[in-house]
């Protein structure tokens, strides 16, 4: 695939924490992928561009989590994975029902408890997601939302001033799925979101707002410290990514040369420990050798500090 940009990514931590700092950009996402009426958005956290540890099981795992408030009360939370992972909705729910609880604890804490329940508003969610996690989903764009199992109506919640939302929305962005040659079938702002964030070119002239993050990806535009930051986070992501693709297929020779050998069922599972084992002890010495700390090699690859040494 020709990538609009060869050597950044839009959703590269950095450059989308960026993107979703701009109130105009991340109310228009939000608008056309939740299919909500937005006036103004206000940016709770996540939209600060500074180094950070990596907050997953492993680096990488998680992009960026941005959260921000519509003019309605309503709270979006926009998460970025660009690692594949086995529970991400499980995880993506629990996310967006702890900021759910958060928002009460903090109306406690004022004293507010007989407007608890009033003045409490859904937590929605966006997940934008490199990999696909839905297989049986032929579209890159999918919405869930809680409906009546018969007749299909929303469940919805009564808040203060009587406004009523779905209680849960949820969107998935799966921006692999995506291909414009292939006729994929979504409406146009749809597609220029899944072609901006994958990467893609432009089947169209995009529009002004979009433009406006695209101008965001322009080194030219960047200052000296994002861009000593975003060329570091490149350099790591991009090592990162070679030393998995060893792990993986050492791990798959190693498992089946073993396995080959002993022709048995004891045998093949023998070697792919035998072999998960091996290979992560040489990918721990090739981040050691790509810069890599001690604490980092043992936090990514779970080896004892004697192991690594």
């Amino acid at each position: 695939m020709r990538k609009r940009h060869p050597h950044i990514s839009p959703t590269l931590d950095l450059i989308a924490k960026k993107i979703f700092s701009l109130p105009d950009v991340t109310a228009k996402f939000i608008q056309e992928v939740l299919d909500l009426s937005i006036r103004s958005v206000e940016i709770l956290e996540g939209n600060q561009i500074h180094e950070q540890g990596f907050l997953g099981d492993f680096p990488f795992e998680t992009s960026v989590d941005v959260r921000a408030k519509l003019d309605t009360g309503l709270e979006v939370i926009i998460e970025i994975q660009v690692m594949k992972q086995e529970y991400f909705v499980n995880r993506f729910y629990y996310y967006l029902a702890n900021q759910l609880i958060e928002n009460v604890r903090k109306k406690r804490k004022k004293g507010k408890t007989h407007q608890m329940y009033e003045d409490l508003v859904p937590v929605y969610g966006i997940a934008i997601l490199e990999k696909s996690i839905f297989p049986d989903e032929a579209s890159p764009v999918n919405v869930y939302e809680v409906r009546h199992a018969i007749h299909g109506g929303p469940l919805l919640s009564n808040s203060k001033g009587n406004q009523r939302h779905n209680l849960l929305r949820l969107a998935f962005l799966e921006l692999d799925k995506y291909n414009e040659s292939r006729g994929t079938q979504v409406s146009d702002p749809l597609q220029q979101w899944l072609e901006f964030f994958g990467n893609h070119p432009f089947s169209h002239q995009p529009d002004q707002v979009i433009e406006q993050a695209e101008s965001l990806l322009i080194p030219s535009n960047w200052t000296k410290e994002e861009k000593d930051m975003i060329d570091e986070r490149i350099r790591l992501r991009e090592n990162w990514n070679m030393c998995m693709e060893t792990l993986l297929k050492e791990t798959k020779e190693e498992a089946g040369k073993i396995a080959l050998e002993q022709g048995l069922e004891q045998g093949r599972m023998q070697g792919l420990e035998q072999g998960r084992e091996e290979a992560t002890l040489r990918i721990a010495q090739e981040l050691l050798a790509n810069g890599f700390s001690t604490e980092d090699v043992q936090q990514y690859t779970y080896l004892s500090e004697e192991q690594i040494e």
